[in-house]
């Protein structure tokens, strides 16, 4: 139990929510942006990279969260907004898909744990809510869609 946890949070997470993020961060580039920028965790920055239009920040509690910014001089349209918003749950959908198969092949308690917190990723990032002024990956695409088609039947 307590090994499983310590991999939980110290190897699963911080993996999955890199995932998670690179989701985000490869549409963001596809759509033309000027600059995609990671972190994972907070705290200090320990390690970083950087190549052309990508920068990554590793923290000191890199099982803490993680964040990506797609930033780009002409705004983003709605569609692209959507798309970048579904990267990170689709990323780890695709993610827990190929987890799902290799543990029914092969079994064992990491790939379960890391199917399990990538499915809860998946799904848990896409509903909709808001806390403190900052958005789900469903909410935001949830407010792309509102403003582009159910405001329109108003």
């Amino acid at each position: 139990m307590i090994v499983t946890l310590f991999l939980l949070i110290f190897m699963v997470a911080p993996l999955s929510l890199f995932i998670h993020e690179l989701g985000h961060l490869f549409p963001g580039l596809y759509f033309r942006a000027d600059q995609s920028v990671l972190h994972l965790g907070r705290g200090k920055v320990i390690g970083q990279w950087e190549k052309n239009r990508i920068k990554v920040y590793i923290h000191l509690f890199f099982f803490q969260g993680a964040y990506s910014v797609n930033e780009r001089k002409t705004p983003f349209k709605d569609s692209e907004k959507a798309w970048i918003s579904m990267g990170g749950p689709l990323f780890n959908a695709i993610t827990a898909f190929v987890l799902f198969l290799w543990f029914k092949e092969e079994g064992g308690a990491l790939l379960r744990i890391s199917f399990l917190f990538n499915t809860y990723l998946a799904l848990m990032n896409l509903i909709p809510f808001s806390v403190k002024g900052k958005g789900s990956d469903g909410y935001r695409l949830w407010s792309v869609v509102k403003r582009r088609f159910l405001d329109r039947l108003e």
